[in-house]
């Protein structure tokens, strides 16, 4: 995570003492202080505010959703311009069991990151999240502990704390619900756009996509249920790192740099989906 902000912070030129936000996106920090604020401090942004964002795979989604929404409030009604540092980042590995060949092959460690700041043009059109908690026995990990019988006050030997942490998938229904769920957040993201502006955007607008990278069956079929063209939709995340849950996205942009420095004023859409099942798309103009 660290690695990932400065190298974003660098390329914005922004300094972290500027950072007015910290948001990370992180399903693998398992613990407290959380790691917005232990980023905050090797940062160096003593101003920032910082709170980490579980939201499954579409946690960079919800983290982006939220730093934006914080900056349309400090200016709308504190006349405050502010920046945001927006992490998404899961060490996978923590909680892989080796033994289980229908997660453990898909999975990777990774971080992104990316500046939110006032630009001249462009930027972030429309969000949209959402989620849908009666999926939840379709994609989870063991407890960190053991519940307390009772609400008894004993506490826990070393011994009692419960299993590993591992990550379960039902592959199978998670594919189905995954690809419409996607699907949908993207012409929902566009729609929600088309309302609050009077346009009237379709897909045939929309250059680029960004899937999250949950395997690479899941991506190709997203893309051909929006009927766009394989070049139209990142797919190279889940092929070369696997996928780095809440990082996948924002490991896309870095992949397709060369793309934003030729495509001023195109469309595109980020969209994924995790645990919960959460998920959500951005509708953004370069």
């Amino acid at each position: 995570a660290l690695g990932a902000a400065h190298r974003a912070l660098d390329d914005a030129q922004v300094d972290p003492a500027e950072l007015d936000d910290i948001r990370v996106g992180v399903n693998t920090w398992l613990r407290f202080p959380s790691l917005a604020t232990q980023l905050q401090d090797r940062l160096g942004s003593p101003r920032a505010s910082a709170a980490d964002v579980s939201a499954g795979c579409a946690g960079f989604i919800y983290a982006v959703e939220e730093a934006h929404n914080r900056m349309i409030v400090e200016k709308l009604r504190y006349k405050r311009s502010t920046t945001a540092l927006v992490v998404g980042v899961d060490g996978l590995s923590h909680i892989t069991d080796w033994t289980d060949r229908q997660t453990c092959v898909l999975l990777g460690d990774g971080a992104g990151a990316v500046v939110l700041k006032e630009v001249a043009s462009g930027g972030i059109l429309a969000t949209h999240t959402h989620a849908d908690g009666c999926y939840g026995d379709m994609l989870w990990s063991d407890p960190v502990l053991l519940s307390q019988v009772n609400g008894s006050p004993q506490g826990f030997s070393r011994e009692e704390t419960g299993p590993r942490a591992y990550l379960h998938m039902d592959g199978r229904k998670v594919y189905n619900v995954a690809v419409e769920t996607m699907v949908r957040d993207v012409h929902t993201v566009i729609a929600k756009y088309n309302a609050a502006s009077g346009e009237s955007l379709t897909l045939e607008d929309i250059d680029y996509v960004y899937p999250h990278q949950a395997n690479l069956r899941i991506v190709e079929m997203v893309g051909r249920r929006l009927r766009l063209p394989a070049e139209k939709v990142y797919a190279s995340g889940v092929v070369e790192y696997g996928n780095t849950s809440t990082a996948s996205i924002p490991i896309g942009y870095v992949d397709n740099r060369e793309r934003f420095r030729d495509r001023t004023g195109q469309l595109e859409i980020d969209v994924a989906f995790g645990a919960g099942f959460a998920s959500g798309a951005i509708l953004r103009r370069l």
